[in-house]
């Protein structure tokens, strides 16, 4: 559990770009043995969420979001890093935003839990072309596909998507994430065999942990 003045601290330097300081805390709450599940959720994503609301109220700038994000990525690299225990899980999971989607920071730490738990994973981060995600599938045969999905208006992209997968794989799991199917979209889902919505790292925790080919 990571203290409301940790967090609010935490915050304060990641508006100011204080990249030093903000790795200082992380570096804390390691060293303390925080579970990483914490920082990504307690810190890196309250922080970022919040930080979001401030920039639609005109409380911050876009140079301000765009700073936070990129030290929010570095910190999310490094701290993860310290997490990874040598378990070889034998499995291989592609983690991507899809084509047109440039939030990927829940993209990454999705593929972080997937790497602290012994998957080798692919990450490929923001706006994806569909062709190179199917080409990079037929190639390198996952075990699970992960997609992130923040924007509703994306949705159509993210059938066609999951289709052209299906074509190429029926049986392949598919993870798909990110706010475009919160609030009762992920519905739209329900028509594919192997294919869940995770809302949050809970759920994904629970789903890797249980995971079966």
């Amino acid at each position: 559990m990571i203290s409301e003045a940790i967090y609010l601290h935490y915050l304060d330097s990641l508006l100011k770009g204080d990249k030093k300081q903000c790795t200082q805390i992380v570096s804390d709450l390691i060293n303390n043995n925080v579970p990483l599940k914490d920082i990504y959720i307690q810190l890196f994503q309250r922080s970022m969420y919040r930080i979001g609301q401030l920039w639609e109220k005109e409380r911050c700038s876009v140079a301000d979001e765009h700073i936070a994000t990129k030290i929010t990525e570095s910190l999310i690299e490094t701290t993860t890093s310290h997490y990874l225990n040598g378990h070889i899980a034998g499995k291989l999971a592609i983690i991507t935003c899809i084509d047109k989607e440039f939030h990927e920071l829940g993209a990454r730490m999705v593929a972080g839990f997937f790497e602290v738990n012994g998957w080798e994973t692919l990450y490929l981060g923001s706006n994806t072309p569909q062709y190179s995600l199917i080409d990079l599938i037929k190639e390198r045969k996952p075990d699970l596909v992960g997609i992130s999905n923040n924007f509703y208006i994306n949705v159509i992209r993210l059938q066609k998507l999951i289709e052209q997968i299906r074509e190429v794989d029926p049986n392949l799991k598919i993870i798909v994430g990110g706010q475009a199917l919160s609030g009762g979209h992920s519905d739209i889902l329900q028509k594919y065999s192997n294919v869940k919505y995770i809302a949050n790292l809970d759920e994904l925790e629970n789903y890797i942990l249980n995971f079966s080919n």
